[in-house]
């Protein structure tokens, strides 16, 4: 009789192997997914921060240019249209070059940098900006906030939060008042943006601060990247803070931000 050979022990190590080598496969294949995820959620993160800005500079330009036409321009008025413009890019610039930063809250590694912070002073700029935004959708903004309100708050990330939700009340205002407040509450300070426009229906609350969804009610037709109640969500929390929207009586909607005057990063 033939000798007997025994099984090779080698298919069974060459399987181990290649599950190794699969497993590893499937682990490159999903880091590479979640790095163009990101990549993409930044792309519209870059779109949506710049372009905002850009409407206010156009607005105060396009203000100018038929005050100069119908010829009825001073020199003065001008000069401080000019200097509003020149202010406006320069608050562009600024938001560009933190873009950096911004686009860190997708990977979990945001950055901010709590400062002293006069709330009141960051208010009025962003109205200021804000405001040929409102005149040409129909809307008027009332400011209410104590000069005397100031916390350690990464300013750049209370100049987006505010920017966002004034920007989302006008969009959604249907050319209505907008009120924008502050007031101390203990240790915090609690920001509130009210409109009067089409709301907000209560199904679509709880998915509105989700990264590329948009607070729109029934029959908007609204554009956008849906990213800036993402953002303002994302910047709350990274400063210890909450945020929260209802509906008031007489319809609207109300955004209430509150954020504790003196954040963990500096205690």
């Amino acid at each position: 009789m033939g000798r007997r050979i025994a099984p090779s022990s080698a298919p069974k190590r060459c399987t181990a192997v290649s599950r190794e080598d699969d497993a590893e496969l499937h682990e490159q294949i999903t880091e590479l997914r979640e790095a163009v995820s990101a990549r993409d959620a930044f792309i519209a993160i870059a779109a949506h921060e710049l372009r905002n800005p850009m409407t206010p500079i156009r607005g105060q330009a396009e203000l100018l240019l038929r005050k100069v036409r119908r010829g009825g321009c001073s020199t003065d008025e001008i000069e401080f249209g000019l200097e509003r413009i020149e202010w406006l890019i320069n608050q562009y610039m600024k938001r560009a070059s933190a873009l950096l930063d911004v686009s860190r809250i997708t990977s979990g590694k945001l950055s901010l940098t709590p400062e002293r912070v006069q709330l009141a002073s960051v208010m009025r700029a962003s109205v200021a900006s804000l405001l040929p935004l409102a005149q040409h959708a129909g809307s008027t903004i009332e400011l209410a906030v104590p000069d005397s309100l100031v916390g350690e708050w990464d300013s750049l990330a209370i100049e987006q939060i505010i920017d966002n939700l004034v920007s989302n009340a006008i969009k959604y205002g249907a050319g209505k008042p907008i009120t924008l407040s502050a007031a101390a509450e203990g240790r915090s300070a609690l920001i509130r943006v009210r409109d009067h426009g089409i709301g907000i229906p209560d199904e679509e609350r709880a998915r509105i601060f989700d990264r590329f969804e948009r607070a729109i009610g029934s029959g908007s037709h609204a554009t956008g990247f849906g990213i800036g109640l993402w953002l303002v969500r994302q910047l709350v929390e990274a400063m210890d803070g909450e945020v929260t929207v209802d509906t008031p009586a007489g319809g609207g909607t109300l955004f209430a931000v509150k954020l504790p005057r003196q954040t963990k990063a500096v205690l």
